[in-house]
């Protein structure tokens, strides 16, 4: 066996399910953030604007991230 005979294989699709979203999540929310406030610092005057919108976008690679645990979740009520 490539993992051994002691490891649930189930259990390594779990802890898939929640690291890859969560992965993906961190680094677009890094690239989102990353953006507002190059955006800011060449516009300060526009600040404000981009702020605003900054939160409303950083909510959907969080939804990504709560979607992920939520499948997890869910995998592990079907292992047990």
């Amino acid at each position: 066996m490539i993992f051994g005979d002691n490891v649930d294989v189930n259990m390594i699709a779990v802890a898939l399910a929640f690291a890859i979203p969560a992965a993906a999540a961190a680094i677009g929310q890094g690239k989102a953030i990353s953006a507002a406030w190059d955006g800011m610092a060449r516009q300060p005057e526009v600040s404000d604007s981009i702020g605003g919108k900054l939160i409303i976008a950083l909510a959907f690679p969080e939804a990504l991230g709560i979607f992920g645990l939520l499948l997890a979740i869910l995998l592990m009520g079907k292992i047990s």
